[in-house]
């Protein structure tokens, strides 16, 4: 499931893995948006807000925290969530499907 961008650009939002923690989280999912999918806060390594992985990226857990905060939801961070089951899941982090018009 994802978002618009712009005009082409689609980002995955959310993979609806089943075990949503989306309440929790500021509605900003976790398992799609960082690209460890961490289940249970930022890995240490981000820098500035952005995602180690991808400095271009912005990391997932900041932006949770952020919104929380901005909802005043900030106690939400400290609950943990339970394992996840990872079984059923995808591999690949969050997608970006970019359409490009083929000339011909």
């Amino acid at each position: 499931m994802g978002a618009t961008e712009k005009r082409g650009l689609w980002t995955e939002r959310c993979q609806g893995c089943g075990q949503c923690i989306l309440a929790i989280t500021g509605s900003i999912c976790p398992v799609c948006r960082c690209a460890k999918r961490l289940f249970n806060g930022p890995c240490g390594g981000s820098t500035a807000g952005k995602c180690e992985i991808n400095p271009d990226v912005d990391c997932a857990w900041q932006l949770i925290i952020d919104r929380l905060r901005a909802m005043d939801k900030l106690d939400e961070y400290e609950k943990l969530c339970p394992i996840k089951d990872w079984s059923t899941d995808r591999a690949g982090g969050p997608r970006k499907v970019a359409r490009e018009d083929v000339q011909q």
